[in-house]
């Protein structure tokens, strides 16, 4: 399998990181901005596989690394996406579907972990999600532009956790919010050791 930097090296997409990276914002470093980017480009798999062009179409538009709020020893990251919804997203009512919904939680949620961890020295693979609680407040339309913010909960190398929310930033209200726990994937050796 490809490494996220080699897929994104060789990308010409106006989504590449190299195009990218100049317009986000936040206080995290041009290293720490280049990942939820890169991680994007390797989930989205060249625009292949499961929801490759929905993926494709996020942009990454803030990066901050931010003390946390109940104990400033502790720190959290915060990446913010945005995306437009579109008839390939949405459901037979017209709305955005539930699926599409639990999937940006999902890829987006995980890079603010993985910004977290690359900060604390753990630059490694985002994991496997063990858990997603997904909670659906009210329907985004085609054409709605939704703002995606995640933010880290808990960090580390063993499990981590990351909540979400999704605005329709046009009508200002909430679309759908959830927490996320992650852990390493095992390794094939380990679990085929035990049979």
């Amino acid at each position: 399998m490809e490494s996220a930097a080699g897929l994104c090296e060789r990308s010409t997409s106006p989504h590449s990181p190299n195009n990218l990276i100049s317009g986000v914002e936040g206080n995290a470093s041009t290293e720490i901005k280049e990942i939820p980017v890169k991680w994007l480009a390797f989930f989205r798999n060249k625009g292949k596989g499961f929801a490759g062009s929905i993926s494709g179409r996020l942009r990454v538009t803030e990066v901050s690394i931010l003390p946390n709020v109940d104990d400033p020893e502790f720190i959290d990251g915060k990446v913010v996406c945005e995306i437009e919804v579109t008839e390939d997203m949405c459901n037979a009512r017209g709305v955005l579907h539930e699926g599409c919904t639990f999937f940006l939680l999902d890829e987006c949620s995980t890079v603010a972990m993985v910004v977290a961890n690359a900060h604390n020295g753990f630059n490694d693979s985002p994991g496997v999600s063990q858990t997603i609680n997904t909670f659906y407040h009210r329907s985004a339309l085609p054409g709605a532009k939704l703002r995606i913010v995640s933010t880290s909960i808990s960090s580390g190398l063993d499990k981590y956790v990351g909540k979400c929310e999704i605005r329709d930033i046009g009508h200002n209200h909430l679309v759908a919010s959830g927490i996320q726990q992650m852990m390493p994937p095992s390794t094939p050796y380990q679990w085929m050791a035990k049979y």
